[in-house]
């Protein structure tokens, strides 16, 4: 009687082992009726289906654990949010970010399953075809985004590639440096529109999908700047800055960004990292002592309006003196070593002149002039 008993149990065993194989072949039978370009209702239907088989699959003890499950759950939970991307796209909606964060794990859970399992050689290799391709077509989608000028829509498309690539732990870096290049343009394309709320929503986007960028802090800097969000611009800036030390161009935009917030001593002080990484780099140069001057002339001008009783007048006179004499000691070395820039030289005289210097202005004008 208990020799029956267990052969009993171990057919129900046998049976349950089985059933859960077939609800993967069934999940995957369901799944190829998937036509991403098809009817938006047959497909639903047929990844409505493949996922209630494949669930099964996953809470059974037999086959949780099988990569060729894996496989077929991470590919069905691909197209379920492919299929809610679309459907969000085509009614002008965003996708529920809830169930996108749902699919998204499962399929990074599954995928990584199967590449880190000590067997299923086919499944891996099944995974990295599946995921290369689906990047790759994205990839082409942005490249032909991109030739047409719709920078927006191949920044989107460019980190589609690039996420899509990350779930087989690979870096897509020319879906990377795409993505920023494209962000970039679409950023100056958006500002020049005043689409400014456009270009902040593609912003958050790349900086959620690519974050500690330069390249895509200083676009962020600049839509916040017309924005006049001064509170988001420092917080990019701050941000932007300790990242990177050392690079002197950022600087250069810190110092224009912090001006045009009205920022005069931070603004002096970012030119003037610029300068320390390097005394003759022309965009520092000129942008610090283009900014200064016109600082000391605001300055002046600020006192003059002002009651010639007011106690005021003098100290901002002095202030103004101030901010104008310390162009030259950065302008100087840099027309001692760069003669011709004619740039520098009209700065040059015109400073000069300001600070009543008539011999070194007309030197300097002299030479503006000789230059073609």
């Amino acid at each position: 009687m208990k020799k029956i008993s267990l052969l009993v149990a171990l057919m129900f065993v046998g049976a349950s082992f089985f059933a859960q194989k077939s609800s993967i072949t069934d999940a995957a039978l369901k799944y190829k009726k998937y036509n991403p370009f098809g009817s938006m209702e047959e497909n639903k239907k047929a990844l409505t289906g493949a996922k209630a088989d494949i669930d099964l699959a996953a809470v059974n003890t037999e086959t949780a654990n099988d990569p060729y499950m894996h496989r077929y759950r991470g590919i069905i939970y691909f197209g379920l949010m492919e299929i809610a991307t679309l459907e969000a796209s085509m009614s002008g909606a965003q996708p529920d970010e809830n169930v996108i964060k749902e699919y998204d794990a499962k399929i990074k859970e599954s995928f990584n399953a199967v590449l880190n399992h000590a067997k299923g050689k086919e499944d891996k290799k099944a995974v990295l075809e599946f995921v290369n391709a689906k990047s790759q077509f994205v990839f082409e989608a942005g490249l032909s985004m991109f030739n047409a000028k719709n920078y927006a829509e191949a920044t989107q498309m460019f980190i589609g590639a690039y996420q899509i690539s990350k779930y087989i732990n690979v870096e897509n870096e020319e879906a990377k440096g795409n993505t920023m290049l494209s962000f970039v343009r679409a950023t100056d394309t958006l500002i020049k529109q005043q689409k400014l709320d456009d270009a902040s929503k593609l912003g958050d986007l790349v900086y959620s999908s690519v974050p500690k960028n330069i390249e895509i802090l200083i676009s962020l800097i600049n839509i916040n700047l017309q924005k006049n969000d001064i509170v988001t611009t420092e917080k990019y800036l701050n941000e932007a800055t300790s990242l990177d030390t050392t690079n002197k161009s950022l600087f250069v935009v810190l110092g224009t960004s912090l001006m045009e917030l009205k920022q005069p001593y931070k603004a002096e002080q970012a030119f003037l990292k610029a300068l320390k990484i390097d005394q003759f780099y022309p965009d520092a140069v000129y942008q610090y002592c283009t900014f200064m001057f016109n600082w000391s002339r605001d300055m002046s001008n600020a006192s003059s309006d002002l009651n010639p009783k007011d106690p005021n007048v003098a100290k901002m006179q002095k202030e103004a003196l101030e901010i104008m004499n310390r162009i030259p000691m950065y302008l100087d070395p840099y027309l001692e070593k760069i003669s011709n820039d004619k740039t520098a030289l009209e700065i040059g005289w015109k400073v000069y002149y300001m600070l009543e210097n008539e011999e070194k202005s007309a030197e300097l004008k002299k030479r503006w002039e000789a230059i073609k």
